[in-house]
């Protein structure tokens, strides 16, 4: 295993296994991601990190989510879930998810699961000066995150069909943090709406800040447990998030309105952009200053004294 490989270099300046080198210190904790399979690791580092607790934070993962599609992945999350002293997991919804499905696989993981497991939601960094909002311009642009789920694709097809069959004027700007990915992935949109798409940048790009400036709202169209960190990025400047119910976001601000089917996304759409409003919906609005208290609890400042206290936990465990 690489990283394996890697670590073990780092502390005996060897990457292969030779009891004659003493490691150089070691660490306190290892917080390990969603996807690494810890049960490995630790086999492969049995002798050079016993006794050191391993955590996962899962941003993501095959057993959380509401369908499983990925039979593979929900074994290596099994088998890592079983491996790993503690869990941590970005939202409520998907831990109690991701304890149900392993309920089924491995009854015994899951209790042990439930009793080591615990919320930490993301964190963002906050925007380092008031961002410059424009009006909205005439041609209707949004941003839209996408991380390359086909499922989310789906659901913004649905959405973008019944608006562009009204004749409703927009444009859309996807977020990836992979752009030549979703470019191939966005091939599959039909022609009229790849019309529409003007573009794919990395959130980080310059270019999409410019363009979150003059857009109406940014979409989020995928309803499962990822990251919304680059969303909450983008709210706290003023631009504001439009989510499906279910999303880590929705659970992380109980307040804000979420969209329930295409139907309703296009609805929004038709509203932002003039249309008639319907007594049923109430769509989140541009407002530097209104997203940036209610995600305050969320950004590093307050956030990070709560990670270190949760770390410093871990480094309780794993004292001699």
């Amino acid at each position: 295993m690489a990283l394996a490989r890697r670590i073990r270099r780092a502390l005996t300046g060897s990457a292969t296994p030779d009891p004659t080198r003493l490691p150089a210190g070691r660490p306190h904790l290892l917080l390990a991601l969603d996807g690494m399979d810890v049960a490995v690791f630790r086999e492969a580092t049995a002798d050079l990190l016993e006794g050191i607790p391993v955590w996962i934070y899962w941003h993501d993962s095959a057993l959380g989510r509401r369908r499983l599609s990925d039979p593979n992945r929900a074994a290596l999350e099994a088998s890592s879930a079983r491996a790993a002293d503690r869990l941590l997991f970005n939202a409520e919804g998907h831990r109690q998810r991701f304890l149900t499905a392993l309920q089924a696989i491995d009854p015994a993981a899951a209790a042990m699961g439930a009793a080591r497991s615990a919320t930490l939601p993301p964190g963002f960094s906050f925007p380092t000066s008031s961002p410059r909002l424009t009006a909205p311009e005439a041609m209707g642009w949004f941003l839209w995150t996408f991380r390359g789920d086909l499922e989310a694709l789906d659901r913004l097809l649905d959405a973008m069909g019944l608006a562009a069959a009204k004749g409703i004027d927009f444009r859309l700007i996807a977020l990836s943090e992979d752009p030549p990915r979703a470019a191939r992935a966005l091939e599959r949109l039909p022609r009229p709406l790849k019309a529409r798409l003007f573009g794919i940048l990395h959130p980080e790009d310059p270019e999409a800040s410019r363009w979150a400036a003059r857009s109406h709202a940014l979409l989020e169209t995928d309803p499962e447990t990822r990251s919304p960190i680059w969303t909450m990025t983008f709210a706290a400047r003023g631009i504001p998030p439009w989510v499906p119910e279910g999303s880590v976001l929705a659970e992380l601000l109980p307040g804000l309105p979420a969209w329930r089917n295409g139907r309703e996304l296009a609805e929004w759409i038709e509203m932002e952009r003039g249309g008639a409003a319907s007594a049923s919906s109430r769509i989140p609005t541009r407002g530097f200053t209104f997203w940036l208290e209610a995600l305050r609890p969320y950004a590093w400042p307050a956030l990070a004294a709560r990670y270190d206290a949760s770390m410093a936990g871990g480094e309780a465990e794993g004292a001699p």
